[in-house]
């Protein structure tokens, strides 16, 4: 079988899923890489994007001349219209986790099926001479990291007003925020308006080598998923893949993938926002307190036997999430 993956791909994202999807079929067909600027139509078409609108109007060219699978994410209810919604009922639709299959059918989007996100777990190679500068300058902290684009739904501002109270309460505790300074939030002004001193944000979202970021994932002690709204949550994953234990709200899709006390820790939902973006989707946002981020980052933080236990658990089961295993099923589609 041969197959085009397409995605959009400066956005860094789908590049790295499509490579990753690459990879993972490579002993199943024959697969190569397209842009979705440059692909000419026929034959088998996977898709790598967020489902709304503009991208199912853009594949309605593939239609006539072979087989179209949308392998789609969204964080909430996307938008579409009369003639998008028209192609997406003649493609196959498969959603990145569950909460994205029921956003999409509440949008009136049909969708075949669910194949969860996936990553190469046993691909934990480092940049060595950054992991030692990292570990040379925080030998005595508990780090507590995050990835994360400055967005609306990224909750960047929660993180924040949590590891203020959390800076408090432990002496030895360190905020890695790897993010971007231009955005929705202003990180660097929350920061000082909260007088916060253990921080660091990196500014390099997007520009660090693979390599150097698996450093800081392996260096961490502990990683935080802030995000109001995600299709899925990547780097829960990557977290995983260095066997660190996750918090994150209790809300789809994080609790698809991070179980209470057993990899991460889940903090109540508060309530649910809506937000509109750009009239393309309108993100299903569940809101928390900082107060609680707080207090399971301390619990956690102060229980290392807590830590230890999640991390056997974590590695007995995190080839669950392996894209060998996973991703194979997209071909599934195809039939």
């Amino acid at each position: 079988m041969r197959l085009k993956i397409v995605t959009k791909l400066d956005w860094p994202s789908f590049r790295n899923v499509a490579a990753l999807i690459g990879k993972a079929l490579k002993a199943h067909c024959n697969c190569t890489i397209h842009d979705c600027a440059k692909v000419k139509p026929g034959g088998n078409i996977l898709f790598i994007g967020t489902v709304f609108h503009q991208p199912l109007n853009f594949l309605s060219k593939f239609l006539r001349q072979g087989r179209v699978v949308f392998y789609g994410t969204t964080e909430g209810h996307s938008f579409v219209d009369e003639a998008s919604l028209e192609v997406a009922k003649q493609i196959k639709i498969v959603a990145v986790s569950n909460f994205v299959k029921q956003m999409l059918e509440e949008s009136g989007i049909p969708v075949a099926g669910v194949v969860h996100h996936g990553l190469d777990m046993n691909n934990q190679r480092i940049n060595v001479q950054f992991y030692k500068t990292l570990r040379e300058r925080f030998e005595d902290k508990n780090i507590i990291f995050a990835v994360s684009a400055n967005h609306a739904r990224k909750g960047l501002d929660k993180l924040l007003h949590a590891y203020r109270l959390v800076e408090q309460r432990v002496q030895n505790s360190f905020l890695i925020l790897h993010s971007e300074p231009i955005g929705y939030y202003n990180p660097a002004k929350i920061a000082m308006d909260l007088k916060i001193k253990r921080l660091w944000i990196t500014n390099l979202y997007g520009e660090l080598s693979p390599t150097k970021l698996s450093a800081l994932y392996k260096l961490c002690s502990i990683y935080v998923q802030p995000s109001y709204a995600e299709g899925f949550g990547l780097p829960i994953l990557e977290a995983f893949r260095f066997d660190k234990p996750v918090i994150a709200v209790d809300a789809p899709p994080f609790n698809e993938v991070v179980s209470q006390k057993e990899n991460g820790i889940l903090i109540l939902s508060s309530g649910i926002r809506w937000f509109n973006f750009k009239n393309k989707v309108l993100f299903k946002m569940h809101m928390y307190k900082a107060k609680d981020l707080a207090h399971a980052i301390v619990n956690l933080l102060s229980n290392q036997q807590l830590i230890a236990n999640m991390q056997i658990k974590i590695q007995e089961k995190k080839q669950e999430w392996d894209a060998h295993k996973l991703y194979p099923k997209l071909l599934n589609y195809f039939s």
